[in-house]
């Protein structure tokens, strides 16, 4: 198989997501398959060592093609995606079993090859967030420089932690600008597709690499989630009365959290859509 060169490209940009524990409802993973779909680009390589996996947990899929099956074995595909603004390089695949030093450092080395204006690492986590309410999305850095140059949140977690927050540190030790986009997603319905937080996670990223991003049918796919989740809801009492008292909560959090920044940054994103719809 012939690989694009990871060298040459447009102001490029880095976009990482691994599925398993960081993708709640496959949220960041889902994402990143939409953006390779929605621009033409050239495969750019592949980690694929195989120790880095263990295959009772993340297994091989069988596909069957016109000339016979095939087994796809896990590992994480590089693709160049051409957008018209700016060149970004998508790296997604499953979160490591093992070895996690090591892959990061296989990790870092490809990053490098690119030179990239800034590294993305896209996640999605479980939550008390009510689907009735837009999901909270957080963009996060532990590099004081990144913090300063895109307005950012300082990382602030500790406890327990995946390949991205293992790689993030790592790529702050080699001085390269990564960040890490997070979307909240509704713990109760957290079964894969989630397009209301896939369009969340893209309109976030659009302001993160100053671009418009296509998102396509995904604003009325997820319209069309949200709908089939409240009529779920209403048959069981309980949940309806949950749902409830979790968008109580949140509405309270929103008024207790209102600042002129944080009005700033959501009329900024409503300017987005509107300008995206027109």
């Amino acid at each position: 198989m012939q690989f694009t060169p990871l060298e040459g490209l447009r102001n490029p940009a880095v976009l990482i997501a691994f599925s398993g524990w960081n993708d709640a409802a496959n949220a960041a993973s889902d994402l990143l398959s939409h953006v390779i779909d929605s621009y033409p680009g050239d495969d750019a390589g592949v980690i694929d060592d195989e120790r880095f996996y263990d295959f009772q947990a993340t297994r091989p899929e069988l596909h069957r093609a016109a000339d016979g099956p095939w087994v796809e074995w896990p590992a994480i595909r590089i693709r160049v995606v051409h957008h018209p603004d700016r060149d970004l390089v998508v790296m997604l695949g499953p979160e490591p079993s093992l070895l996690w030093r090591t892959f990061a450092r296989e990790l870092i080395s490809r990053v490098q090859q690119v030179e990239p204006d800034l590294v993305v690492f896209i996640g999605a986590l479980l939550s008390d967030t009510p689907h009735t309410r837009p999901l909270p999305v957080g963009v996060y850095t532990s590099d004081p420089r990144l913090e300063q140059r895109l307005s950012l949140k300082p990382g602030e977690y500790e406890g327990p932690t995946g390949m991205i927050g293992v790689a993030s540190q790592q790529m702050l030790q080699s001085r390269i600008p990564a960040a890490s986009v997070w979307v909240s997603v509704p713990h109760y319905v957290s079964s894969p597709p989630n397009p209301k937080a896939q369009d969340a996670l893209l309109t976030e990223l659009e302001g993160v690499l100053h671009v418009s991003l296509d998102h396509k049918a995904m604003p009325e796919e997820a319209a069309r989630w949200t709908n089939a989740v409240d009529e779920l809801s209403q048959q069981d009492p309980d949940i309806a009365e949950y749902i409830g008292q979790l968008e109580e909560a949140r509405d309270q959090e929103e008024v207790q959290g209102a600042t002129g920044d944080t009005i700033a940054a959501e009329l900024e994103k409503f300017l987005r859509r509107r300008r995206r719809e027109s």
